[in-house]
C-alpha cells in the first residue's frame, strides 16, 4: 500500500507549488498627492547644489502640510522624518567636526521630529502641523515622507525634501579673514608645516549658541574624498565677536603625491556658516 500512497502524494505536492505560484503578489508602492504645503517650497542651493524643492523656515515658524495617500490594494503606515543635515550626508560635502557643546549660554536646539502612525484603506487624506523650535540651530535639514502599503512596498526616494533654517537671533554667517598663507596656490613637501593665521568676525558674539567653531579640512582632489584634521577651535564663553587665529599644520607622511584643496571652515554659535577660504596645494616628497 505505501508504494501506490508515495506517487499520489508528489502528484498533490506539484500540484500545491503551482497553485502558490499563481498567487498574485503585490509589487505595486503607494503614492502620495500634495494637497497644500506650508510654507511653499522653492529651488535652492543645498550643500553646494540647487535642489527643486527646498523649505525656507526660521525658528518659531510652522511646516504644515495636507496629503492624500494611496495604494492599489491597502494602506500600512507614513512616518514623518526631520533631521539636520549639518554634514551634507548625502551630497558628498565636508562639514564642521563633531564637538561637544562648550559652557555656553543660550544652547541652541538641532530640530527633530520622528512619527510614525497608522494608515487604514487605499486612501487616506493626512494633515500635520510642526513647529520649528524657537532658538533652533540654523543650517540644512532633511525633510522626508515616507508611505508603506500592507506589503511593504514604499517609494522612499519621492517625497524626500530640503529645510534651510534660520535661528531668529542671528541670519548673518560669520567671516573669515586670513593673513597666511599669503598665496592660494602653492607647492608643499610632506612633513613640511603650513601657517593659517587671521581672524574671524562675527557681527554677535561667536560663542552665542554653542555651535561656533573655526576648522582645518582638506580634500583630495584627485579622488574628491575630504578629510578632517586635528586642527579645531572651538569658540567658548570667553570669545567675544572676533576670534584671532594662528597655528601650525604637518602636512602628513601617509598623503598621497597630488593636488589638494585644503579649507578652512568657520561657524558662528548659532551654526551660520562662513564662506569657506581654499588654498590648492601641490604636495610631493
Amino acid at each position: 500500500m505505501k508504494k501506490k500512497i508515495y506517487p499520489y502524494l508528489i502528484i498533490i505536492t506539484v500540484f500545491n507549488l503551482i497553485g502558490c505560484g499563481t498567487e498574485d503578489v503585490d509589487v505595486t508602492p503607494p503614492t502620495m498627492v500634495v494637497n497644500s504645503y506650508t510654507p511653499q517650497p522653492v529651488e535652492d542651493e543645498i550643500c553646494g547644489s540647487l535642489e527643486p524643492t527646498v523649505f525656507n523656515l526660521t525658528g518659531g515658524d510652522q511646516l504644515s502640510f495636507n496629503v492624500e495617500f494611496n495604494d492599489n490594494d491597502a494602506l500600512s503606515q507614513f512616518k514623518v522624518d526631520i533631521h539636520n543635515n549639518f554634514d551634507c550626508h548625502g551630497h558628498g560635502g565636508g562639514s564642521a567636526p563633531s564637538i561637544p557643546p562648550p559652557a555656553v549660554n543660550n544652547l541652541t536646539t538641532d530640530w527633530s521630529v520622528l512619527e510614525i502612525e497608522n494608515l487604514f484603506g487605499i486612501s487616506q487624506s493626512v494633515e500635520r502641523v510642526f513647529t520649528v523650535p524657537e532658538n533652533v540651530t540654523a543650517g540644512n535639514y532633511h525633510y522626508h515622507i515616507q508611505v508603506i502599503d500592507e506589503s511593504g512596498n514604499d517609494n522612499p526616494a519621492a517625497n524626500f525634501f530640503a529645510l534651510k533654517i534660520l535661528n531668529p537671533l542671528d541670519g548673518i554667517e560669520p567671516v573669515i579673514e586670513v593673513e597666511e598663507p599669503a598665496v592660494r596656490n602653492f607647492s608643499a613637501k610632506k612633513g613640511e608645516t603650513i601657517r593659517f593665521k587671521g581672524r574671524v568676525t562675527d557681527d554677535r558674539s561667536l560663542s552665542d549658541g554653542g555651535n561656533g567653531v573655526l576648522y582645518l579640512s582638506y580634500t583630495d582632489l584627485s579622488s574628491g574624498n575630504t578629510f578632517s584634521t586635528d586642527q579645531a577651535f572651538v569658540f567658548d564663553e570667553n570669545v567675544d565677536d572676533t576670534f584671532e587665529f594662528d597655528f601650525e599644520y604637518t602636512i602628513p607622511q601617509t598623503l598621497v603625491d597630488g593636488r589638494y584643496n585644503f579649507s578652512l571652515g568657520a561657524n558662528d554659535g548659532v551654526r551660520n556658516v562662513a564662506e569657506f577660504e581654499f588654498f590648492e596645494v601641490e604636495i610631493s616628497n
